[in-house]
């Protein structure tokens, strides 16, 4: 029997899954994550759970940034191009954050519609665990809806991640941890018809 390489592989190479991002307007939609839903402040600690190789700080001020990722190809790629700041190696669920102290803001961009319902309990878990009382986290990822574009949905189908949620769905998770958690629904940060759903957790 013949195997077919699945093309979404290719994006396990960070070069080419950053070139992806910007053909799709990936990079353009962290960037409109960044200014409309993280506001992250000069000077703030934050932690970014599936950092990737690191895009997301093209767009945060000068901050104390801890990222993290279990894709060792995209954590050498952030060590490279931003030396000055710190990255780890890791899944969620091995990650120490005691010896990290505490966080004003916790991201995770793209991730939590990688992780069945376990990992993002513990992803939430953790996010908690690492935040400051007065601390946020922001997740961002796709979305189903009701009356859904059609090519939206056929995008979320052929997504890497293979547990894409309503929203609904995605707010049950996090309220299993935090007690205050809003979400927003948007189709307009991508260059492609894409549905995602941005979450803020507060404790």
């Amino acid at each position: 029997m013949v195997k077919y390489l699945d093309p979404r592989s290719i994006l396990n190479f960070s070069f080419l899954y950053t070139s992806y991002q910007y053909i799709v307007g990936g990079i353009r939609a962290r960037r409109l994550f960044v200014e409309n839903d993280v506001n992250v402040k000069t000077g703030d600690r934050v932690l970014d759970i599936g950092c990737g190789p690191g895009d997301i700080l093209k767009f945060l001020p000068e901050v104390e940034y801890v990222g993290i990722d279990v894709d060792a190809n995209y954590i050498d790629t952030a060590k490279k191009k931003y030396p000055q700041h710190t990255f780890y190696c890791t899944g969620v669920e091995a990650f120490d954050t005691e010896t990290l102290g505490l966080f004003d803001v916790v991201v995770s961009s793209g991730v939590v519609h990688h992780l069945d319902d376990k990992q993002a309990f513990d992803l939430f878990s953790i996010a908690k665990k690492a935040l400051k009382e007065s601390g946020k986290l922001i997740t961002f990822d796709g979305c189903y809806i009701e009356q859904q574009n059609s090519i939206s949905r056929k995008f979320l189908e052929m997504d890497r991640g293979k547990f894409v949620r309503n929203e609904k769905e995605y707010k049950q998770l996090a309220q299993k941890h935090f007690d205050s958690v809003s979400t927003k629904i948007d189709e307009t940060y991508f260059h492609i018809p894409y549905t995602s759903i941005i979450m803020t957790c507060n404790n």
